[in-house]
């Protein structure tokens, strides 16, 4: 446990060759990716309340982004490139992973509450709007 304490366990040049994780690293890289794809066709084909369509429009880029990270640092870990592989930037990605999560959970409900109250206050407008000519 002391060793996790120590700032020379994460900033060391060149890691410890034997990573445990690497199947498990890829593994949430791959799904990472895919359900970035996933929501993204959801989003397109199947989901109809415009509102949410629009609120999780930026989530899809998002979670692919962070699948290719984890996937680009996975190789730099394997091929043991000095100054690249060293832990610190696997816990300053999940750091900001983890913000964007929670930045993304908090701001859905309050993203979601706002464009629902702009929808109704437009909808009421809308019906003293002239119909539209069908061609």
């Amino acid at each position: 446990m002391e060793r996790f304490l120590s700032l020379k366990y994460y900033f060391e040049a060149v890691p410890d060759p034997n990573f445990q994780y690497t199947k498990l690293s890829l593994a949430i890289g791959i799904l990472l990716i895919v359900s970035g794809f996933a929501l993204s066709f959801y989003r397109k084909r199947y989901l109809k309340d415009q509102i949410i369509k629009k609120v999780i429009r930026k989530y899809p880029p998002m979670l692919r982004l962070y699948g290719i990270l984890v996937l680009i640092l996975l190789l730099i870990r394997e091929t043991g490139i000095p100054y690249l592989s060293i832990r610190f930037l696997w816990v300053l990605l999940m750091v900001f992973f983890l913000y964007s999560l929670l930045k993304a959970l908090i701001t859905y409900k309050r993203e979601y509450k706002r464009r629902l109250a702009k929808a109704k206050k437009q909808g009421s407008k809308s019906k003293y709007l002239p119909k539209k000519k069908k061609k």
